[in-house]
């Protein structure tokens, strides 16, 4: 039986994170907050690698799935259109994500949301995922387990101004934010 799931189940520690190692952060945008939702984008941040790339909506993606007609036009500006034209479809997407995460653990602000739209992405591409997904609360409880503490709330950083969320800036954000939110004890 194959497993599809990105996201981490184990206890986050030493021997299988780095505290003071390379951060990367992931973000999904969808077609929408529903259980019918699909991912539309993928985008990463880490300080050596960023990127991101749209996804072709799967042929029963656009018969059965949610498409929120708001996020469209208020949230993502992404249309069926543009990810139809310009995005890769799910095999070639997989792939690319293993490629440049490898076997890392990757930040994402939402585990539960990412973690169901790449478990969604990879189960249908058929393809297992290299890398592991833990949500932002995560690092941050890993990182004050080994001498952090906490300088600033994650709400504090968010920025909700009218901007267009796409997925590499707001894995960027994201990104800046986990390392603006703790500092070692001295």
């Amino acid at each position: 039986m194959k497993i599809f799931d990105p996201r981490f189940y184990g206890n986050l520690n030493s021997s299988n994170f780095d505290v003071n190692g390379k951060l990367i952060t992931i973000d999904i945008e969808s077609s929408g907050i529903s259980k019918n939702g699909y991912p539309i984008e993928v985008g990463w941040y880490s300080n050596d690698s960023t990127g991101s790339f749209l996804i072709k909506p799967e042929p029963d993606w656009l018969e059965n799935g949610f498409w929120c007609k708001y996020a469209e036009t208020h949230v993502h500006g992404i249309s069926k259109k543009m990810l139809l034209r310009k995005g890769i479809d799910v095999v070639s997407a997989a792939i690319r994500l293993n490629e440049t995460l490898g076997n890392s653990v990757v930040v994402c602000d939402v585990v539960e949301f990412d973690g169901t739209w790449l478990t969604q992405l990879f189960a249908k591409a058929n393809v297992i995922p290299s890398f592991k997904l833990i949500g932002h609360l995560e690092l941050i409880d890993f990182k004050k387990r080994n001498g952090c503490h906490l300088i600033k709330s994650f709400s504090e950083l968010q920025n909700f101004e009218n901007k267009r969320h796409r997925a590499q800036d707001d894995a960027k954000q994201l990104h800046e934010n986990m390392l603006k939110i703790t500092e070692p004890i001295a």
